[in-house]
C-alpha cells in the first residue's frame, strides 16, 4: 500500500491519495499562486484552498480511479474504460481540458507496481474498515413534493462496496445515481448514492451497503418520510398582541405621568 507517499510492503492494495496538494493563495495582484505543500506542514501557513489530485489501483473491482478534488469538491475523473475525461460539471470542461492519456499512463506505472509490492508483501491483503451509513433527504419533507434522498457511506477501506436501494422491500434503479469514490484525509473514503422520489405516508426505504469490513452483507439503513407539523402560531400572536399592548398603555401612562409632573412644577405655564 502506498498511503501519502509512505510505503508499507504489507498490501496487494497500492493507492495513492492525496499525491500531491496545492495551495492556492491570491496575492495583491490577483495573481494565483500555487504553492506544492505537505498536508503536514506547519499550523502558521494560513491555507485558502487546496487542489487535490487522487489515484488508486487494486485488484478488485474498481480497479483504479484518477480523480482531481478542489476542496474535497470532485472537479473531474478518468473514465478508465472509456478512456475519457468526465467533468462533474459541465461547465469546467468548457473553461478547461485534461487529457486521459496522462491518467492512464499513470494507472499502468501504479499496475506495474502493485504486482511487484504484491510478491514482496506475500500477497498480504490490505486491512478491511467497514463504513459508516446516513441517510438524509436533500430538502425538506413535504409529502407529494419531489426530493432526493441521499445515502452516504464513509470512512471505509479500501474503495471497494456496492449500494442500492430499496422501496418496501422492493429494488428500486429508476430515479438512482451515484458518485465515484471521494478521499479524506485520514486515508479512508466516502461515497453518495442518490435516489429521486416523492415522498409518500407510510412509505420505507432502504439502502443497503456491501463491503468486507462490515460483519453483516448487506448492511441496510431504513428511513421513513416524516414531514414536521406546523407549529401553531395562535398562542405566539396572543402573547405578542398582549404584549404590545401593555406597551401602548405603559406608553401612555408615563406621557400622562409626564405631563402631570411638569404641571406642578409649572402651576403658572399654562400646562
Amino acid at each position: 500500500m502506498i498511503r501519502s507517499l509512505k510505503r508499507t510492503q504489507k498490501s496487494p492494495v497500492r493507492w495513492e491519495n492525496s499525491i500531491m496538494s496545492e495551495r492556492w493563495c491570491l496575492s495583491a495582484c490577483s495573481l494565483l499562486l500555487i504553492c506544492a505543500v505537505r498536508l503536514h506542514c506547519s499550523q502558521a501557513v494560513k491555507v485558502e484552498n487546496v487542489l487535490t489530485q487522487s489515484n488508486f489501483y487494486q485488484t478488485q473491482e474498481p480497479t483504479g480511479e484518477y480523480m482531481f478534488q478542489f476542496d474535497e469538491d470532485e472537479i473531474f475523473y478518468v473514465d478508465l474504460d472509456k478512456k475519457e475525461t468526465k467533468w462533474r460539471l459541465p461547465q469546467f470542461g468548457e473553461t478547461a481540458t485534461f487529457e486521459a492519456a496522462g491518467a492512464l499512463q499513470n494507472i499502468g506505472i501504479m499496475k506495474h507496481n502493485l504486482n511487484i509490492m504484491m510478491k514482496r508483501s506475500n500477497m498480504t491483503a490490505a486491512r478491511n474498515v467497514a463504513p459508516d451509513i446516513h441517510l438524509f433527504p436533500e430538502n425538506p419533507v413535504v409529502f407529494e413534493v419531489p426530493n432526493t434522498l441521499i445515502c452516504l457511506a464513509s470512512k471505509f477501506f479500501p474503495p471497494v462496496v456496492k449500494m442500492s436501494w430499496m422501496k418496501n422491500n422492493q429494488p428500486v434503479t429508476d430515479g438512482v445515481s451515484e458518485t465515484d469514490f471521494y478521499p479524506t484525509p485520514d486515508g479512508s473514503f466516502r461515497k453518495f448514492l442518490y435516489l429521486g422520489f416523492v415522498p409518500k405516508q407510510d412509505d420505507i426505504y432502504t439502502c443497503s451497503v456491501e463491503h468486507a469490513g462490515q460483519p453483516t452483507n448487506p448492511t441496510n439503513q431504513f428511513w421513513r418520510p416524516e414531514t414536521s407539523s406546523p407549529h401553531p402560531e395562535t398562542s405566539e400572536n396572543i402573547i405578542c398582541g398582549l404584549g404590545l399592548a401593555v406597551g401602548i398603555v405603559g406608553i401612555v401612562a408615563g406621557i400622562v405621568l409626564i405631563f402631570k409632573a411638569l404641571r406642578r412644577s409649572n402651576p403658572g405655564s399654562g400646562y
